[in-house]
């Protein structure tokens, strides 16, 4: 739970710096609506730089392979 006492949210990042990395978030992160909660805590460690080097060519061969497919 966050410091408001709210459900925390288990994500995963895809962007290319923490690319997999998981994250818990309370679900009022950063909303301005409601209660603005700033409880987010990195789940998982940062991935070795080679990982994330591979992590992305593979998600970049996957998209390039999908564009493919759509246009047959």
């Amino acid at each position: 739970v966050c410091y408001f006492g709210c459900p925390t949210i288990l994500r995963t990042s895809w962007s290319n710096e923490n690319l997999g990395r998981r994250f818990s978030k309370c679900q009022n992160y950063g909303n301005r609506r409601r209660r603005c909660c700033h409880f987010f805590y990195w789940f998982d460690q940062p991935m070795a730089p080679h990982a994330k080097v591979v992590l992305v060519g593979l998600l970049r061969k996957v998209r390039n392979f999908e564009n493919e497919k759509r246009k047959e």
